[in-house]
């Protein structure tokens, strides 16, 4: 008697709205930052206040490079292999997305954009109601009951610090270290060009469509 064909179960890659969640971010965040960048600051005077906005956008900014690099030290390379439910995955379900809405607040408090924000808003709530539930429906296939339970407990984006767990030894591979290093470089010649944007900004010859957005 043939044995019954087991179903193929798909990966996380071959979710058509993870492979495509970068679309979602940049339909709505690319022309904000556009315009961001040929617009009027909000805060062209009263360095106090200045001052506090490039602070709270440091603060995203090291915020997003230390939960890339702590997620990436724990699943790297085993996305579909293994759940990963310790460290960083203690406290949420999702700290790479995490991690990238902290770099795309940094740059709106950098480019001190409303707009920005707003929209930074709205591309998180559709990655919410979307993405993230596509991408962990495939995990639930994958991992089964153990998924579920994990979902139960754990909070989909923002962080619970008091159910952390620390792993009792991480392994660490490199490969997936390269590539979000290769990643944090982009990142970090990005935050380059914005603090280097104030100075055209100031000449005369910059042009400036909108008085602030």
């Amino acid at each position: 008697m043939a044995s019954p064909v087991q179903p193929v179960m798909k990966t996380v890659t071959e979710s058509w709205m993870f492979t495509h969640r970068s679309w979602i971010g940049g339909a709505l965040l690319g022309p904000a930052t556009v315009a961001a960048v040929f617009a009027k600051p909000i805060i062209s005077e009263g360095p106090g206040l200045a001052l506090l906005f490039d602070s709270i956008g440091w603060f995203f900014f090291v915020a997003y490079v230390s939960i890339r690099i702590w997620a990436t030290l724990y699943v790297g390379g085993v996305k579909d292999r293994e759940l990963q439910t310790c460290g960083p995955y203690s406290v949420t379900r999702n700290p790479l997305y995490l991690g990238s809405l902290c770099f795309a607040f940094s740059i709106c408090f950098f480019l001190q954009s409303l707009t920005l924000v707003v929209l930074t808003l709205a591309a998180s709530w559709a990655y919410v109601r979307w993405v993230i539930p596509a991408e962990e429906e495939v995990l639930g296939n994958i991992f089964g009951e153990q998924f579920r339970e994990y979902k139960l407990r754990t909070p989909r984006l923002i962080p619970r610090p008091s159910l952390y767990a620390a792993a009792p030894t991480v392994e660490v591979r490199l490969r997936p270290l390269r590539t979000e290093a290769k990643r944090l470089i982009i990142a970090s010649l990005v935050l380059v060009l914005v603090f280097g944007l104030p100075h055209f900004q100031a000449a005369a010859w910059w042009p400036r469509y909108f008085m602030w957005v």
